[in-house]
């Protein structure tokens, strides 16, 4: 696989996984960290793995094949025979593959597959969540489980400050995402629970909490500042 193919994620993925690699490359550097290429590589079929496979599963409707599809992932990222290939895609494929590589070289594959099993349960779980307490902590361990795949792939160059800082990121970057696709997912029957009113204050008090607990990195720390300030500008924009 060539640098080239790592950073072609091609016409489907949606927008704001784009870019995800740009704001890796960034704060690593407001840290003082600057990643090797490879690992940069790494990092991004690790996000467009994800991003295919949340897009797929969100196109299927009923439980049981979700299931059975999520199951195959497994089958597949661990070399066994998936079930479930009705849904895979070539692209789907060709990420997992990559991802399963990055896995092999990195030598983290007990613990990296583990995590991606609890990703796909809590996905589920978020999925038929009623209440608007139960949607947010499955919102946050959503968050808390993809930094720590990501640490698992690039740990070995970056600090314990860096690795907080992301960390805590983890928890309100994934709440504005959900505020943002809230509507369209409970349309596209991806969402049980009705975005109303009290959902949206929920999970917005719960991610300015978050990202207040933040400022303590940023003293002292100019770059960081103007990025989280242009982030969080950008993101209250599109909610």
């Amino acid at each position: 696989m060539s640098g080239d193919e790592a950073f072609n994620p091609g016409s489907n993925v949606r927008p704001e996984y784009l870019k995800l690699p740009g704001d890796l490359v960034a704060l690593a550097r407001s840290f003082g960290i600057e990643l090797p290429d490879q690992y940069l590589r790494d990092a991004v079929v690790l996000t467009f793995s994800i991003e295919c496979l949340d897009r797929l599963l969100d196109a299927i409707e009923a439980s049981g094949e979700r299931a059975r599809f999520s199951a195959g992932v497994m089958d597949y990222l661990q070399g066994r025979r998936p079930g479930g290939v009705c849904y895979f895609t070539e692209e789907l494929f060709g990420w997992l593959s990559r991802l399963r590589e990055v896995v092999e070289r990195h030598q983290i594959a007990q613990r990296f597959y583990q995590i991606v099993d609890e990703l796909l349960d809590n996905s589920e779980q978020m999925r038929t969540e009623r209440t608007a307490t139960g949607f947010v902590n499955c919102a946050l361990r959503e968050g808390r489980l993809m930094v720590e795949l990501l640490l698992l792939i690039i740990g070995e160059f970056t600090t314990t400050r860096f690795n907080d800082f992301i960390r805590r990121l983890s928890e309100p970057a994934n709440l504005i995402d959900k505020l943002r696709d809230a509507r369209r997912d409970y349309a596209a029957g991806e969402l049980a629970l009705k975005p109303g009113l009290w959902f949206r204050l929920c999970l917005s008090c719960e991610m300015f909490r978050r990202v207040f607990c933040l400022a303590r990195f940023c003293v002292g720390n100019r770059r960081l500042l103007a990025w989280g300030f242009r982030s969080l500008v950008a993101e209250v924009k599109l909610v």
